[in-house]
């Protein structure tokens, strides 16, 4: 194997730390200085195509146990995996090819697959992977982790806490020969959603954000490294309870994980002992590869945007009607047909070109971490505000194919779901984000064109939070905050993100046809502002819309042909072919019975 060598800077609370990076070569190990971030502007290809061709992805599980099913979701995620083929340092540096793995379109195709991935590549490894520098007796268990050979979970949400996860119950006491008991104190404490279970056939390793207690004293939030099970049984002191499979998804085994009294090794911890000179930041940089996930994990809007325009485009190409002239056309000349396919196709082309400048703005550890993490809240924001509406309008369009999985839309829209809740529900992501904003903690990056209609939005709900909180005293701990502010958050992070996606979109140099369609949608979203304060009546919104539509409607077929999602779709609706094979695999019924419905009683076999 060819020696290589990167060097690059950490993140900031890790390097005030004294971490410095290894090498990620996987015979020399060397260990390197922080310097620069890698300049990788061009991934190297990687295709998943050919594998999502593979009977791997085109098994019908229906027949499977559900040991089978979540045994099946594991080894897609080890394939995706082996052909991406990541370093330790694409992980470390957030590189273009660790952000081209959360877009490619095969995450479409198996959202439990992509939940596997994210959390042992981002959260497992990437927090992990700091540490190493000082402690090479780490890597085995990082490679064997990079290899998918083990089931490594991040284990931080508690039942009892959600995302006030400061106040966390689970323990980690320091015992007088230096082992450290790991136990929860109460039912509360359960850690939940990561899947511990011996059901994926692999050894789990998880690390466990637990509260470091020393001499009876608390220290502030560590993560220790903590074996689940081998593969076939749970570590004693460790029981796992698997909770339902979420409906219309694919099976991964999500439980509740209660540590009894588990003696771990000092090595176990991962930093140090001494108490926090600040505990926030403690926390922080504890937590800190939650921010790479809540920006990166929801880019799987794109890809499967993508797959949801093929699949409701090529339905709607070859569902036809009798029209006034007898003659047979596709639905899809319909405008309430094509219209929310064009939107969605300018959502995730100007997604693709938000999520670019926003990874660039996270990989530079110059800039200063909250507004890191305010810029993937942001991303976050936007990107499920549009798969959660467009998903639902390309659905109902799709009558009632649209109701089975088998046709991929309602599936994918049942497992994005998940991405509003990980890594943080983007609700409460929202609200703490607005009210530091509102409060003038720090600012993100101004409008560049403060005339254009996204920007005067922004600022005009902007000032109305501001003008609403100056009334509550300038505290947030306040009843009228909580009613007047609140539900105000997430809509005023969302009109942030429609002008930052728009500006990234003309700074790609997006076809402005697309960035015209997508900013009508934008204004439609807060069609009451604009008519209300933005000189733009709800007759002109509708006719921007329809002059957008209008000019990008000719190219309808070229845009779907270029999601290059054909390989991917396996919608029985999409397709003359599969259809008709779907119908000849469904149960038959036909017997030679007789009846007669006037005659009760007779019709009897």
């Amino acid at each position: 194997m060819q020696s290589r060598s990167y060097s690059f800077k950490l993140p900031i609370p890790l390097q005030s730390q004294g971490f410095i990076m290894l090498s990620s070569d996987t015979e020399t190990n060397e260990v390197v200085q922080a310097g620069h971030v890698l300049d990788k502007q061009v991934p190297k290809s990687v295709s998943t195509l050919e594998l999502a061709q593979s009977t791997l992805f085109r098994r019908t599980p229906n027949t499977m146990s559900l040991e089978e099913r979540t045994r099946l979701t594991y080894e897609k995620a080890k394939k995706v995996c082996e052909i991406y083929n990541l370093t330790f340092d694409d992980i470390l540096s957030v590189s273009p090819l660790f952000s081209k793995l959360h877009t490619d379109l095969i995450n479409a195709m198996d959202g439990g697959m992509t939940t596997l991935i994210t959390i042992q590549y981002n959260l497992f490894i990437g927090t992990v992977l700091p540490y190493a520098a000082s402690r090479p007796e780490l890597l085995p268990l990082l490679h064997r982790a990079l290899a998918f050979e083990i089931s490594a979970q991040f284990m931080l949400t508690e039942i009892g806490h959600g995302l006030d996860a400061r106040n966390l119950e689970t323990t980690a006491t320091l015992l007088p020969n230096g082992d450290f008991d790991l136990h929860s104190p109460s039912a509360a404490a359960a850690k939940c959603m990561s899947p511990t279970t011996t059901r994926s056939g692999l050894p789990v390793v998880a690390l466990v954000i637990a509260r470091l207690v020393v001499d009876d004293e608390d220290r502030g939030l560590r993560a220790f490294i903590v074996p689940i099970n081998n593969g076939q049984e749970m570590c004693k002191g460790v029981t796992a309870r698997a909770l339902p499979t979420r409906i219309g998804t694919h099976p991964i085994d999500h439980a509740l994980t209660l540590f009894n009294h588990v003696r771990l090794p000092h090595s176990a911890l991962l930093g140090s002992l001494k108490k926090p000179v600040n505990d926030r930041a403690q926390f922080q940089s504890t937590i800190y590869r939650v921010g790479a996930g809540t920006l990166f994990v929801s880019g799987v809007a794109i890809p499967a945007l993508k797959l949801a325009v093929y699949n409701a485009a090529q339905f709607s190409l070859r569902r036809k009607v009798t029209g006034h002239d007898g003659c047979l056309m596709p639905v899809i000349q319909f405008r309430t047909q094509h219209l929310p396919i064009l939107h969605a196709i300018a959502q995730y082309h100007v997604l693709q070109a938000f999520l670019n400048e926003a990874a660039v703005v996270f990989r530079n550890m110059e800039v200063d971490p909250q507004v890191r993490h305010a810029v993937a809240t942001i991303f976050k924001a936007v990107a499920l505000q549009h798969f959660q509406r467009s998903i639902k309008a390309l659905n109902e369009g799709c009558g009632w194919h649209g109701f089975f999985g088998e046709n991929q839309i309602l599936q994918m829209d049942l497992e994005m779901r998940a991405a509003s809740t990980a890594e943080g529900d983007i609700r409460v992501l929202a609200i703490r984000l607005a009210s530091e904003l509102i409060l003038s903690r720090y600012k993100v990056q101004p409008p560049k064109d403060p005339t254009s209609a996204l920007a005067r939005h922004e600022s005009s709900l902007f000032a109305e939070a501001q003008e609403s909180a100056r009334a509550t005293s300038g505290t947030h701990r306040t009843e009228a905050y909580n009613r007047n502010i609140l539900p105000r958050s997430l809509p005023l992070i969302q009109a942030i993100g429609h002008r930052m996606a728009s500006e990234a979109a003309v700074a790609a140099g997006l076809d402005p046809r697309l960035i015209a369609l997508y900013e009508s949608g934008a204004i439609l979203e807060g069609s009451a502002w604009y008519a209300e304060k933005g000189g733009t009546s709800r007759a002109m919104q509708r006719e921007m819309e329809a002059l957008a539509a209008d000019a990008l409607l000719p190219n309808l077929e070229r845009f779907v042909a270029e999601t290059g999602a054909e390989g991917y779709s396996t919608a029985p609706m999409a397709s003359d072919k599969r259809w008709d094979e779907s119908v000849a695999g469904l149960e038959k019924f036909n017997r030679v019975a007789e009846f007669d419905p006037f005659c009760p009683g007779l019709n009897r076999l």
